[in-house]
């Protein structure tokens, strides 16, 4: 499954890495720490969950790529829960 970003969500990122994310439709907020922001960057319709984990591992070199894969796929869901994001079958290149 491709996670991408649905429309009417604003997005701003703070000083301190953080990413503030606005549904414009409900008026609701959701914050994410650094981590979860560069999660959020991914969600493209491009990557898969197990994209998005390998460029994590990549960038931060942690030695638990399994664990990271499954924190990604934990944060995507509840982001899907919050309709922040969409799931698709197959890649949608924008």
């Amino acid at each position: 499954m491709y996670p991408r970003r649905n429309s009417g969500i604003k997005s701003t990122l703070l000083p301190d890495g953080y990413l503030v994310l606005l549904n414009t439709k409900t008026d609701w907020a959701h914050t994410l720490n650094p981590s979860g922001a560069l999660v959020w960057e991914f969600c493209d319709g491009v990557h898969n969950v197990q994209d998005i984990a390998a460029e994590l591992v990549a960038g931060t070199q942690s030695p638990d790529a399994a664990q990271l894969t499954t924190a990604v796929g934990d944060l995507v869901r509840q982001l899907v829960d919050e309709n922040l994001l969409s799931l698709h079958e197959s890649t949608t290149r924008l």
